[in-house]
């Protein structure tokens, strides 16, 4: 399965779109061409021929009431029908998450809570390598201390909604990064097994992005860290951030607060 998009005097439009058009816009369709929408759905055979097509959103004026879902069954079997296939056999594919092998690091899933678009909640997974020097703001507190999380940004800064794309800069179409991360986690022994001691740290941060309007959001973060008996070094880290992504609803000219939320784990153990 996959697609492509583009205008129709595009010099690079593939056969099977060339196909399409060919049919979508022939002189014989008169008004009807006119009542179609500007998604087109198309099922192609192995050796990369058309055997079918259908308009991707229906304009039913008679006949028995259906829903998208059930217009597009419909199309696929009439597709299917043409298609004569053979059954393959299965084939699994393991889910295999990025990792860091040679160094160590932060491994974190981002996602947004968006009920509207329901694909933003399927979690961004990224990894950031560490240096030693990366970790030395979070070396085992004696007694609670303050930590700066502008310190943590190498990771931190990789809190940001999958998706979202109003937020990029005009003249390079790239998506704004994380400028700068601002407040203080509290830092504070959280006991011990005997085996490893623990520390807690957390506080509210924000984060700003590189557009010129200073747009920023917010959230609470909170870390699990373990350490050896002696020695002072982060041994692993555990973390959650739950914020609210202020986005703009460019139709209903309102800002939605939408749930953001990013897990942490420290990669390898």
């Amino acid at each position: 399965m996959t697609s492509w998009h583009g205008h129709r005097n595009d010099p690079d439009i593939p056969p099977a779109v060339q196909h399409v058009w060919r049919e979508k816009f022939h002189p014989r369709q008169g008004a009807g061409a006119g009542m179609q929408s500007n998604v087109d759905l198309a099922v192609l055979n192995s050796a990369g021929k058309v055997v079918h097509w259908f308009d991707g959103f229906h304009r039913q004026d008679f006949g028995p009431r259906e829903t998208l879902a059930q217009y597009t069954a419909r199309e696929l079997r009439r597709a299917v029908a043409r298609l004569r296939p053979v059954a393959a056999p299965v084939k699994e594919h393991p889910l295999i998450l990025p990792d860091l092998n040679q160094s160590r690091g932060i491994r974190i899933f981002v996602r947004l809570k968006d009920n509207l678009m329901k694909a933003y909640q399927a979690p961004i997974v990224e990894i950031v390598p560490l240096e030693p020097d990366d970790w030395k703001p979070l070396v085992w507190p004696e007694q609670e201390r303050f930590v700066d999380a502008a310190r943590l940004k190498k990771w931190l800064s990789q809190v940001y909604p999958p998706g979202v794309m109003e937020r990029t800069n005009p003249r390079t179409k790239l998506v704004y990064g994380i400028k700068a991360v601002e407040g203080t986690l509290s830092l504070a022994p959280a006991g011990s097994d005997g085996q490893r001691r623990y520390a807690v740290a957390s506080g509210n941060i924000r984060l700003t992005d590189e557009g010129e309007d200073e747009f920023s959001y917010e959230g609470q973060l909170e870390i699990v860290l373990t350490y050896e008996l002696r020695d002072p070094n982060v041994r692993s880290l555990r973390g959650v951030f739950e914020g609210i992504y202020p986005r703009y609803d460019r139709q209903h000219r309102r800002t939605r607060r939408i749930p953001l939320q990013a897990v942490f784990e420290s990669r390898p153990e």
